[in-house]
């Protein structure tokens, strides 16, 4: 009987200091978090890149370099695959925010740069661009490595986290160069040009084998993608 006694008293006191210290301490959430569920703090938009609808894909990045084929086989025939490509540019520029860096340049054996830098896509930078591609016209040979290695010297200029700049290379012909038509060089061009390990996108334009075969092995060797246009 003292020991049922016993048990009890202490069962009473126990409750007793539990009442008197839950009512000295405020109450808490779980893990005490705030009201809302931290709706008010920090989110991670800057970490999502931009994406541009190219051709039909979805291409993600923050800095993009577009490397263009104007050599004389894009402007023959009716100059459909020029004007479609003319569209297709004016499109994915007109998608880049004011927060995304924009470069162009045009080769054949020639090149043509519309700026030496990457520049924030704004609205008078793509003005700038859109006019510069309308007033270029297809003529000549197609110096593929030249134009890809001055591409990167340029992307290289980003202000931006490597990993989130891309070239994307646009042509319809395999290099044919100052009377030079070795593939393998030119891969060994942009590989030696590449040192940084910058994505490069291809983007071939029709049917020719050889030309399928080349892009194809720059994007891959390039951290890149490769896809047809026909």
């Amino acid at each position: 009987m003292r020991v049922l006694v016993l048990f009890l008293s202490c069962v009473v006191l126990l409750a007793l200091v539990l009442t008197l210290v839950g009512a000295d301490s405020p109450q808490r959430r779980p893990l005490d978090l705030p009201s809302g569920g931290g709706a008010d703090g920090p989110t991670d938009d800057e970490d999502i890149p931009e994406s541009i609808q190219f051709y039909g894909r979805i291409y993600e990045g923050d800095a993009f370099m577009f490397v263009v084929d104007f050599s004389g086989s894009m402007g023959r025939a009716d100059g459909d695959k020029w004007n479609d490509l003319l569209h297709e540019l004016v499109k994915a520029i007109d998608e880049l925010s004011s927060e995304a860096e924009l470069g162009l340049l045009a080769f054949s054996d020639r090149i043509e740069i519309w700026n030496p830098e990457m520049i924030a896509a704004g609205l008078n930078a793509c003005t700038s661009a859109k006019e510069f591609l309308g007033q270029l016209v297809p003529g000549g040979t197609t110096c593929i490595s030249t134009g890809v290695v001055a591409g990167l010297k340029i992307l290289r200029t980003s202000t931006l986290d490597i990993d989130s700049r891309r070239l994307i290379l646009i042509g319809d012909g395999a290099h044919y160069c100052q009377g030079q038509s070795d593939s393998e060089s030119v891969e060994q061009d942009i590989h030696h040009g590449n040192w940084d390990r910058h994505h490069i996108d291809t983007i071939f334009l029709g049917s020719w084998q050889k030309g399928i075969d080349l892009f194809t092995h720059i994007a891959l060797q390039n951290r890149g993608q490769f896809r047809i246009v026909q």
